[in-house]
């Protein structure tokens, strides 16, 4: 039997939000493979709202043996004192799964492992530090009052216990703050699993996720000056929908969201993608939308389609999503 190592790169790197009042974003991405002449992605479907993200693939094994893979799906780092920058919903509320990710392989339900380490802003591995003093890894908030639950954990733990905390790097302390400790520690999570290429056997793999956008708040004038026109094409059409949201008012602003899709990394597969069908739907007929892609067709009152054969993604996708002033 032959063996290969895959990565499932899912979630990348959040870029900082674009305008005050941002929230921090997780990008989602494409399976990847340590290049290999064997396993071919003969299909994939796409769905990305602001709601979930679904996938479905075919993969084609042109080698004559099996392939047997361990498969990761890493959510990128996630900074812990970025506080309630993350904007994450009740969906997002479990530690063992932030967000909310569901397997199927072959049609079957698949059982998906996960593992979280927490390292220092200096890269000192403070896991094993964490959970000395029980204090959770992975903290993801919804709202201000979540976030003051691991706040008062970590003003309840006894003197020696942020002093050891605090030389390890996983907490800062500023004697001016009113609360006196607040974390550092950036949190690695990720999903894996093992799962199995027939020789000569097509595999149909599934999941999906709810994904986390950055969030921010948009006005007429970041728009007008260039804002996102080369990572999501908001072209005059668009720019125009966004004024007539806003109205008259010159200080109006509404919420943006930018949900980020790695597609390139798809290239480390055998060949072109042989089938790639995009699904965006925006979700409400009133919410705007903007990305980079001719000929790109509407096919709903939320819903936009794009097909392609034998495609090679040359860049990512940046979806744009403006709702309207409440």
């Amino acid at each position: 039997m032959r063996r290969l190592f895959l990565v499932f790169l899912l979630l990348w790197p959040a870029f900082g939000a674009r305008a005050n009042d941002g929230v921090a974003g997780l990008v989602a991405g494409e399976l990847v493979l340590e290049r290999s002449d064997a396993i071919e992605m003969a299909e994939e479907d796409l769905y990305l709202s602001l709601e979930q993200v679904r996938l479905r693939y075919l993969f084609r094994n042109h080698s004559g043996s099996d392939v047997t893979t361990l498969v990761m799906f890493p959510l990128p780092p996630i900074d812990m004192g970025q506080e309630t920058d993350y904007g994450f919903t009740q969906a997002h509320r479990d530690p063992d799964d932030p967000v909310g990710f569901r397997l199927w392989v072959d049609g079957r339900p698949a059982p998906v492992s996960s593992r979280a380490r927490a390292f220092s802003p200096e890269g000192r591995d403070v896991t094993a530090l964490l959970e000395k003093w029980q204090v959770p890894l992975i903290f993801l908030t919804p709202d201000e009052a979540a976030w003051r639950k691991l706040q008062d954990r970590l003003e309840g733990l006894p003197p020696a216990a942020l002093d050891e905390l605090a030389a390890a790097g996983a907490i800062g302390r500023e004697d001016w703050m009113a609360d006196g400790f607040y974390p550092l520690w950036i949190t690695h999570f990720a999903y894996y699993w093992k799962m199995a290429f027939p020789a000569g056997r097509d595999v149909e793999v599934r999941h999906e996720y709810v994904p986390v956008p950055e969030a921010f708040i948009l006005s007429a004038g970041e728009l007008e000056a260039g804002f996102m026109a080369d990572e999501a094409c908001t072209d005059a059409a668009f720019l125009a929908g966004v004024r007539r949201k806003l109205g008259p008012d010159e200080y109006a602003a509404t919420t943006g969201y930018l949900l980020r899709y790695i597609l390139t990394t798809a290239n480390s597969w055998r060949g072109p993608i042989g089938r790639f069908h995009l699904i965006v739907d925006k979700g409400r007929p009133d919410m705007l939308v903007s990305l980079c892609r001719d000929g790109i067709v509407k096919t709903g009152p939320t819903t936009f389609e794009w097909q392609a054969e034998n495609w090679v993604p040359r860049r990512d996708l940046s979806l744009l999503f403006v709702a309207s002033p409440h």
